[in-house]
């Protein structure tokens, strides 16, 4: 039997943006003058990580109760968010995920 998902708003909120921001690059390439190609592989691959940010920020706000713990969680995630984010783009670590 399949159990039915239980979504509250802020949720749907953040699977929302998360599209929105992903037609961004989309919409880019329509054009056919973008400086960039991204492939399907490229779109999952950020749907997956804007994705786990967002929800994961959710959760683990969720479940603080302190205000210092937020913040320092949401500073933690972000600086992790942008610092992957920078290794699949141009590979700033050279490591085997980084991208051209």
């Amino acid at each position: 039997m399949i159990k039915k998902l239980n979504w509250n708003k802020s949720q749907l909120v953040i699977l929302i943006i998360v599209v929105l921001i992903l037609t961004i690059p989309w919409l880019e390439q329509l054009d056919g003058k973008a400086a960039f190609h991204w492939t399907f592989f490229d779109y999952c691959a950020a749907f997956i990580l804007l994705s786990t940010f967002g929800f994961g920020i959710e959760y683990l706000v969720r479940k603080t109760k302190s205000k210092k713990g937020k913040f320092l969680i949401i500073l933690v995630l972000t600086l992790l968010f942008m610092l992957l984010w920078a290794e699949l783009a141009v590979g700033i670590f050279n490591s085997p995920i980084a991208g051209d």
